[in-house]
């Protein structure tokens, strides 16, 4: 069984031989935020403490709840 290539938008590339992303930070600019961070990086721990908002609607942190249908399937 033979491999086929990955392509996109016609050029054909080997995903194997691209590098990871660095744990050097790199200074950018995200929608007039400068940052000064990683590529690669851990993710935040989670605060419960917050009350986050998403189109108006209070999000409510459900992470046992979530642990438990990854489990399940």
């Amino acid at each position: 069984m033979t491999m086929s290539k990955l392509q996109y938008r016609g050029v054909n590339y080997d995903n194997a031989t691209h590098e990871a992303p660095s744990t050097q930070p790199v200074d950018h600019a995200y929608r007039g935020h400068h940052y000064d961070a990683p590529l690669r990086h851990d993710a935040a721990p989670v605060n419960t403490d917050v009350e986050l908002q998403y189109r108006g609607h209070s999000y409510q942190h459900r992470q046992a709840e979530a642990a438990q249908q990854v489990n399940q399937g």
